[in-house]
C-alpha cells in the first residue's frame, strides 16, 4: 500500500466519523460484543470541540480502530486530528494526520503512515510543516523501507527559515544490504545567517557490518578529512584540504 493510500484511508476514516457530529453539546457511546468478535465506538461534541472513536476486534484474527477530534480556542485558532490503526496475523497499519492554525497566525500540518508486513517487510513515511506568525517556518521529512533478507533505505532531512533572514538544511540518508553486509550513508548541514555568513559540511560513509568504515567529510570554511577504521584497529583520520584562506582584518 501507498503512503497517498494510507493518507486516503486515514482522512476516510475521519470523514465518516464526522458524520455523528452535527449537533451541539450532544455525546454518545456504544458498545456490543459476540462469540467472534467486540466493536465499540465513541463521539463527543461540545463548546470548543468534537472527537470521536470507533474500534473492532475479532477474536484471534485482529483488531482495529479509527480516531478523530477537532478543537476551536476562544480566542482564535483551531486544530484537527485522525488516526487509524490496524494489526493482525499478517502485520499492522498505522496512519494518522494533524492541523491547525494558532490565534497569531501560525499554522502547521503533520502525516504519517507506517505498514509492516510479518515475515516480509515494512515502510514508513511522515512529513510536518509549520510557520509562525512571525514569519519563520519549518518542515522536515523522513521515510524507510526495508526487505527482509535483502535489506533498505532510509532519509530524512529538514528545512528551517527565519523571520530575520537566517536558513539551515539538513539530510541523512543510509543505504544497507543485508546480503553483502555492506552499507553506504550520507548526511550534511547547511547554515546561513541573517548578515550572509555560511558554514556546515557534507560526509559521506562506506562501511561494512562488524569490519569497518570509511567517512569522507567536506566542510565549509574548515579542513576537509577523511576517517578509516578497521576492527580491532585504532581509527585513522588524515586532513584532505586546508581551510580557505582570510584576509586579515583592517
Amino acid at each position: 500500500m501507498s503512503f497517498s493510500q494510507i493518507s486516503l484511508l486515514a482522512g476516510f476514516s475521519a470523514f465518516a466519523l464526522f458524520f455523528s457530529l452535527n449537533e451541539p453539546a450532544q455525546a454518545g457511546r456504544f458498545r456490543t460484543s459476540g462469540a467472534k468478535g467486540a466493536l465499540s465506538g465513541y463521539a463527543q461534541q461540545g463548546q470548543y470541540g468534537a472527537r470521536a472513536g470507533m474500534s473492532g476486534v475479532a477474536y484471534g484474527q485482529g483488531a482495529a480502530a479509527a480516531r478523530a477530534a477537532r478543537f476551536q480556542g476562544p480566542n482564535g485558532g483551531a486544530a484537527a486530528r485522525a488516526g487509524f490503526s490496524a494489526v493482525g496475523a499478517q502485520g499492522l497499519l498505522h496512519a494518522s494526520g494533524s492541523g491547525g492554525n494558532t490565534a497569531n497566525g501560525g499554522s502547521w500540518q503533520r502525516g504519517g503512515g507506517t505498514l509492516i508486513k510479518k515475515g516480509e517487510g515494512g515502510a514508513h513515511q511522515s512529513a510536518f510543516s509549520g510557520t509562525t506568525g512571525g514569519g519563520s517556518s519549518l518542515s522536515r521529512q523522513g521515510e524507510w523501507q526495508y526487505k527482509n533478507g535483502e535489506g533498505g533505505t532510509a532519509q530524512r532531512g529538514f528545512q528551517v527559515s527565519g523571520a530575520g533572514g537566517g536558513s539551515a538544511v539538513g539530510y541523512k540518508t543510509n543505504q544497507y544490504d543485508a546480503q553483502t553486509g555492506t552499507g553506504t550513508s550520507t548526511r550534511g548541514r547547511d547554515y546561513n545567517t541573517a548578515s550572509g555568513e555560511s558554514y556546515g559540511y557534507d560526509a559521506s560513509t562506506s562501511y561494512t557490518k562488524g569490519q569497518g568504515f570509511t567517512t569522507t567529510v567536506d566542510t565549509q570554511n574548515k579542513s576537509d578529512y577523511t576517517v578509516q577504521y578497521q576492527k580491532g584497529s585504532k581509527p585513522v583520520v588524515q586532513t584532505t584540504g586546508a581551510p580557505p584562506a582570510t584576509s586579515p582584518a583592517p
